[in-house]
C-alpha cells in the first residue's frame, strides 16, 4: 500500500528508515521513550507516523515494518488506546500481559503504570490518545471522588464493547480526515462518547464504583438539562457539564435520562443536534449549504450526519434543504 493511500493520510508526521530518528520524532508526539528494532539491522524498518489532533485527544497511524521492542516506562499524562490493523503485538502494561491481534484484541495503557511492547514485524494499529486529566475528570463527576484509573490491557475486539471501541476509533478517524475539519463541539462530543465507552465497558480499577446504586435524576432534572443543550449547541460540550448546569450527578442524570426519555444522553444531544439541522436546512436565511448546516449543527463528518437525518427524519439533508422557504 503506497503511504497516500494509509489511514490519516493527510496528516503525516513521521517517516524514516532511520530507528534513532524515529524514536526522537515519535517521542516528542507521545513521550521519550526506548526504541529499539529487535533485527541488529533490519532492511524491513520503517517508520510511519500519522497523527491529527483534536480537542483533548489524538487520533494516530503508526507503522515500523520490522519487529521492535518499545519501552516508555509511565505514560504520565495520557491514556492510549491501542487497535492493531495489520498484525500484532505483545504488551505488557503494569502486571498484565496482553496480545494484541488485528480483528481480535487490543489494548488500553493507563498513564501511572510502566508499559512495554514488542511491535511485531508487520505490525500497524490505529492508536487514540486520550488525556489523563480528561477520563479522570469524568469519572470524577461519575463516582463524586477524584481518583487515578487504571485499566486492564488487554481488550477483547469480538465482543459487544471490543466491537463498539474499534467502530468508535473508525469514526474518529474518519471524522479527522473529513475535508471539512469537524468543529469543536464534535470533537468533543467524539471523545466523551470514548471516554465513556472505556469507563462504562473496559474493566478498571474503578469500576466497582460504578456498580454502586445511584439515585435516578428527577423529571425537573432532565428538563434543567435539555434546556442547556439546546442554549449551547455551539459550543464544546461534555456530560459533565450538562450534569452541573442540571444540579445533579452525572451517573443520575444517566439514568433519569434513559428513564425519562427512553434514550441516553448522548442520544439526546445527538438529537438536539439534529432538530438544530432540521431547523437549518428549512431556514430560508440559514447556510447556504447542506455542509455547512451539518457542521453548524456541530456534526463533523458529513457521511454519517446525512445517515443519522435520514434515519430520524426519513429523507436525505438535501431533501429537506430543496424545500427551504
Amino acid at each position: 500500500m503506497q503511504l497516500d493511500e494509509l489511514p490519516l493520510s493527510r496528516f503525516k508526521t513521521v517517516d524514516t528508515r532511520s530507528p534513532d530518528e524515529a524514536r526522537e520524532a515519535i517521542g516528542r508526539i507521545f513521550c521519550p521513550h526506548f526504541l529499539s528494532p529487535t533485527d541488529r539491522h533490519p532492511a524491513d524498518f520503517h517508520a510511519v507516523h500519522h497523527c491529527s489532533n483534536q480537542h483533548g485527544y489524538s487520533v494516530n497511524y503508526v507503522s515500523y515494518g520490522s519487529a521492535v521492542e518499545i519501552d516508555p516506562g509511565e505514560l504520565s499524562r495520557f491514556f492510549l488506546v491501542q487497535i492493531p490493523v495489520h498484525g500484532g503485538a505483545t504488551v505488557r502494561c503494569g502486571s498484565l500481559l496482553a496480545e494484541a491481534q488485528a480483528g481480535i484484541s487490543a489494548s488500553i495503557l493507563s498513564p501511572t503504570l510502566p508499559t512495554r511492547m514488542t511491535w511485531h514485524a508487520g505490525c500497524e494499529k490505529m492508536i487514540v490518545l486520550v488525556s489523563r486529566e480528561a477520563i479522570e475528570a469524568q469519572f470524577a463527576s461519575m463516582v463524586h471522588r477524584e481518583t487515578k484509573v487504571e485499566f486492564d490491557t488487554g481488550v477483547d475486539l469480538t465482543g459487544p464493547v471490543g466491537r463498539s471501541l474499534a467502530h468508535h476509533v473508525n469514526l474518529i478517524a474518519a471524522a479527522a480526515s473529513e475535508e471539512n475539519y469537524a468543529p469543536e463541539a464534535y470533537q468533543v462530543l467524539l471523545r466523551e462518547a470514548l471516554t465513556m465507552l472505556l469507563l462504562t465497558g473496559c474493566n478498571h480499577s474503578g469500576s466497582h464504583l460504578l456498580n454502586q446504586p445511584v439515585a435516578s435524576a428527577a423529571p425537573s432534572a432532565v428538563r434543567r438539562a435539555e434546556a442547556y443543550i439546546v442554549e449551547n449547541l455551539e459550543q464544546p460540550l461534555t456530560m459533565a457539564e450538562i450534569a452541573n448546569a442540571a444540579g445533579t450527578g452525572l451517573r443520575s442524570l444517566q439514568d433519569g435520562y434513559k428513564r425519562t426519555r427512553g434514550m441516553t444522553l448522548s442520544q439526546g444531544i445527538q438529537r438536539a443536534r439534529l432538530e438544530r439541522l432540521h431547523a437549518s436546512l428549512l431556514d430560508a436565511d440559514g447556510p447556504t449549504s447542506v455542509a455547512d448546516a451539518v457542521l453548524a449543527a456541530g456534526f463533523g463528518h458529513l457521511g454519517r450526519a446525512a445517515a443519522l437525518y435520514r434515519d430520524h427524519y426519513g429523507e436525505a439533508p438535501s431533501q429537506t434543504f430543496r424545500r427551504r422557504r
